[in-house]
């Protein structure tokens, strides 16, 4: 899989944890997901489901495996992160939006929410 991140990514901690969390969520990697979500975390796939817990990630994964993921931005502030971006895989391509709420403002703090927005678009 070929993978774009920004080129700001890794300034700060959280920067590389949200962006990481990306590139492993695209990649269909729930192991390393859940171990980011809280036992109470609760991720809303916006159009298709809640789950719950770090089983989560396993729940929450894109449509298809993509050939390429390219994160375009990362924002954090204190406990608050997102991130967008897009997959593709042959003419597929998915537009996404994480959206995070951290137990605290460290870069241990665990996943309370995440909110994500998945637009599969024509590939242009």
């Amino acid at each position: 899989m070929k993978i774009t991140m920004p080129s700001d990514c890794g300034n700060a901690p959280r920067l590389g944890i949200v962006g990481d969390f990306a590139v492993k969520w695209a990649a269909g990697d729930a192991a390393a997901l859940s171990l980011w979500l809280s036992d109470d975390a609760r991720w809303t796939v916006v159009g298709a489901g809640i789950h719950s817990g770090p089983g989560a990630a396993g729940q929450a994964m894109p449509p298809f495996t993509p050939e390429r993921v390219q994160v375009i931005s990362v924002i954090t502030h204190g406990r608050l992160a997102s991130c967008d971006g897009y997959l593709e895989a042959g003419s597929r391509r998915v537009a996404f939006s994480h959206t995070f709420r951290f137990a605290g403002a460290s870069k241990t703090a665990k996943v309370v929410e995440l909110r994500s927005y998945c637009i599969e678009t024509q590939d242009s």
